[in-house]
Parts: structure tokens; C-alpha cells; sequence
């Protein structure tokens, strides 16, 4: 059996036979299936559980969700790196909840997903003692009435232009092993690109990528928000430390497309790994930009 055969196989077992919904179509399942890493960034220290929220309030969810959660679903099945456990209902920010499981990823949420000052609280406590967060596109405007939430993941905001400006991504940590994907000197990548609400962000965060001014027209189509600040600078993803947590957080993921582009979904896979507590990396924030 060829390797795409086996991934497409395990993948019907996942959806107990039967297709998932048709927000991922057949052709859509194979293209993810043949850009899957061939192996994990790092060996799981332990069994690992990742809990998957996919919430949104007051929007409908961006079209790539599906795609996320199949994409991640595959890795962590297809690599031995984590077993997936999607939820998105209130009792599972109970902090027994949290308990059984090593990191959280926050799939293109949107808004006040936990609901109540206890639930806010126990995520955070879960953070801070040790779990892992990983945050795709929309989590940058989930709970907005929660400045914790903006600390925890190191920006808020999602001020953009048009879902499909091209840009060309510099590395900011070519020796990152969460970057090991990717070009050493930067590739073109056309997405919906965040420009974020906080400031000097590179001193809160270890900034991994971010949008090459120099080499990019940022100009194109049109604003929603303020799509300039003051320090010409665009950060795409990131990982930082938040108590005993890890995060990592990535901007690009708005098209379904992100997660069959090969290099993007090994920077997931090391991110996730980062965030599991599975792969070292350094996450002292550096505000000096190369």
C-alpha cells in the first residue's frame, strides 16, 4: 500500500467510514493527505492527548476549519505524536477537564468561546501550570473582553487586507526546528495577513515569521482596519512561555488551502510538539529583528 493509501485509509476509519462533511471534499482529503510531514519533529516523551476547540460566537467559522482539525487529526494518528480529541462544548474548560490533556489548539475561534469568569480562569491556571496552547488565524479575536487572553497568546487583533494578498514571509529564526520547512531566505505565500492590535510584539514574543516588507507590495487591495503601524513590522508566527505553558501561535490558516501546503504543515506539526511540551526551542522573546 502506497503511503497516501495508507493515510486515506486511516482517515476513513477516523470518520467511521463514512466521509466527513462536505466542507472537506474527497480531492480536498487526498491533497492533505499526500502534503503530511513523513515524520514527527520529536519524539512524544509520553502518550499525549491534544484537545481540539473549533468555537465560535456570533460567526459562522471560517471555511478552513474542517480542514484544520482533519490536518491535525492525521499528523497526530499518521506520526505516533498525539492522539485528537475534538470538543467544543462548555464543561471542557472544567479544570478536571483540562486535566487530560497535554495542550489545547484553538481553531479559528472567534469570540467569547469560554463563556464564564471560571471557565476563563481555569484555562488560564492550565496554562500556567504547565499546558500547552496552540493557536491557528482567528484565535487572535477569541474572548476580546479578556486582556489575560491577549497576554497568554502574545497579540489580539486580526486587521487585514483582501484573503488572498501575496506576500513574501521572512524567517526570523532560520535555526528554529520549527522552521526546518521552509527556505532559508523567506518564500512567497498568499493568505488573509494579520496585522496585530499590540504593540512591540517582538517583546513578548519569539517571533519565527513575519511579513518581509522590503520584498512585498503592502499595498494591495483593500484595508479592513489599519493594515500599517508604526514599527513596519508584521509578525506571522511566534512561540512564547506563559507560566509553565508553551504557545505557539501561526496567523496563516484563513484558506483551506494553508493545510495542504507541505512546509506550512510541518511548521503545525513543530509548533504542536513545542506546545506538547515534545520539542525544545528557544522562546526568550529577541526584540532585535535581523
Amino acid at each position: 500500500m502506497t503511503r497516501n493509501g495508507l493515510v486515506l485509509t486511516i482517515l476513513a476509519g477516523l470518520c467511521g467510514g463514512q466521509q466527513r462533511p462536505a466542507m472537506v471534499s474527497p480531492e480536498e482529503q487526498s491533497k492533505i493527505a499526500a502534503a503530511l510531514p513523513k515524520r514527527a519533529a520529536a519524539k512524544p516523551r509520553q502518550p499525549r492527548r491534544l484537545l481540539v476547540v473549533d468555537s465560535n460566537t456570533g460567526r459562522g467559522g471560517h471555511r478552513s476549519i474542517p480542514h484544520a482539525n482533519l490536518a491535525v487529526e492525521l499528523m497526530g494518528k499518521q506520526l505516533g505524536a498525539w492522539t485528537t480529541v475534538n470538543l467544543s462544548d462548555a464543561a471542557v474548560w472544567r479544570s478536571e477537564r483540562l486535566r487530560e490533556f497535554d495542550a489545547v489548539f484553538l481553531n479559528n475561534t472567534i469570540g467569547d468561546i469560554f463563556g464564564s469568569g471560571a471557565a476563563r480562569e481555569s484555562f488560564a491556571a492550565f496554562v500556567r501550570n504547565g499546558g500547552g496552547v496552540i493557536g491557528n488565524h482567528a484565535t487572535s479575536v477569541t474572548a476580546p473582553g479578556w486582556p489575560e487572553f491577549e497576554r497568554i497568546l502574545g497579540a489580539k487583533g486580526a486587521m487585514h487586507r483582501m484573503p488572498d494578498e501575496k506576500v513574501t514571509i521572512r524567517l526570523d529564526e532560520p535555526k528554529s526546528p520549527l522552521n526546518a520547512g521552509f527556505p532559508r531566505d523567506g518564500f512567497v505565500f498568499a493568505d488573509e495577513m494579520f496585522r496585530f492590535n499590540t504593540e512591540r510584539m517582538r517583546t513578548l514574543n519569539r517571533v519565527l515569521l513575519s511579513i518581509d516588507v522590503a520584498r512585498t507590495d503592502m499595498n494591495q487591495g483593500r484595508c479592513f482596519g489599519t493594515c500599517t503601524n508604526a514599527e513596519n513590522d508584521y509578525p506571522v508566527s511566534w512561540i512564547r512561555r506563559y507560566g509553565k505553558g508553551r504557545v505557539f501561535y501561526c496567523s496563516l490558516g484563513h484558506n483551506p488551502s494553508v493545510f495542504w501546503d507541505a512546509p506550512v504543515l510541518a511548521h503545525f506539526l513543530a509548533g504542536i510538539q513545542f506546545a506538547l511540551g515534545d520539542l525544545k526551542a528557544g522562546a526568550k522573546p529577541v526584540e532585535k529583528r535581523r
